[in-house]
């Protein structure tokens, strides 16, 4: 396929808007659902429509996994990474949330040095300082507005960041639905004896924002597939940061909630620092 990069910035765009839709409406629920409960309808959402969608397009040949072993490990990561997101974001602010977790990339090029073993520049440690930075004016150690659950989303960032690297090496052999819709399954057959000890039943509005956790991500998903298949990584990769401005948007006129100056800063830090990885990964 020819490469396309203004059609390709364009499903990257609608992609964060759609994650930053996700983000949102998991704020909106964890007033009202165990959190538990919002992770195990977005898992039996994200399986059915994966295995449907490759029945229903005639690859029901790519329904089994070549890897399982693999992606099972992404299956288990998904329950913990997100577990601790959802814990995260429902005690945190959308934005204090979203720029944490946007130390994935910074932490990935960490584990590609000593796992991988890929050798970093000194642009490229530099970055890694910056994003250090970053989360250091985000977590505001010795302002009196330190959180445990700060912590939390920075281990999600970290399990994310464990995950990508296996994603890495399973999409060589499995297609991506393949991999989102087994790995969704093994939340579904661990959280499923739970939920009648937890469920809240939810009202006609409550139970289509529960639906809309799932399909807003995989229609995320779909869209940064489409993107990828549109434009190289180097155009995609940045616009990942763009879902900052998306969720700070609708911070502020749904729940009400401006970024401070530690936000703005440590943030601002965060994506300088993304955005310097990435190009560091472009030179390699």
């Amino acid at each position: 396929m020819k490469d396309r990069p203004i059609i390709g910035i364009a499903y990257a765009n609608a992609a964060m808007l759609a994650y930053a839709i996700h983000d949102s409406s998991i704020k909106a629920l964890s007033s009202s659902f165990p959190v538990l409960q919002s992770q195990f309808t977005r898992a039996v959402i994200i399986f059915a429509v994966a295995m449907a969608w490759l029945y229903l397009s005639g690859r029901s040949h790519l329904v089994r996994p070549r890897r399982p072993g693999l992606i099972a490990f992404r299956g288990f990561s998904g329950l913990v990474g997100f577990g601790l997101y959802f814990l995260g974001l429902a005690h945190l602010p959308l934005v204090d949330t979203y720029a944490l977790f946007l130390t994935g990339p910074i932490m990935i090029a960490l584990l590609g040095t000593i796992i991988l073993k890929e050798k970093l520049s000194r642009r490229g440690w530099f970055a890694l300082f910056l994003g250090f930075a970053g989360v250091l004016i985000l977590l505001r150690p010795g302002f009196g507005s330190f959180s445990i659950w700060s912590i939390t989303i920075l281990g999600a960032a970290a399990i994310y960041a464990l995950s990508m690297v296996a994603t890495r090496e399973m999409t060589r052999t499995d297609s991506s639905l393949t991999i989102v819709g087994w790995a969704a399954s093994l939340s579904v057959i661990v959280l499923l004896p739970i939920q009648p000890f937890i469920w809240v039943t939810p009202d006609a509005s409550e139970f289509l924002l529960l639906a809309g956790l799932g399909v807003t991500a995989m229609i995320a998903q779909t869209l940064t597939a489409q993107a990828y298949a549109h434009a190289p990584t180097g155009i995609i990769a940045p616009f990942d940061y763009v879902a900052l401005l998306y969720i700070g948007l609708i911070s502020w006129l749904v729940f009400d909630q401006l970024p401070d100056m530690f936000t703005v800063v440590g943030a601002t830090l965060l994506v300088t620092s993304g955005i310097l990885i990435l190009r560091e990964a472009q030179t390699r």
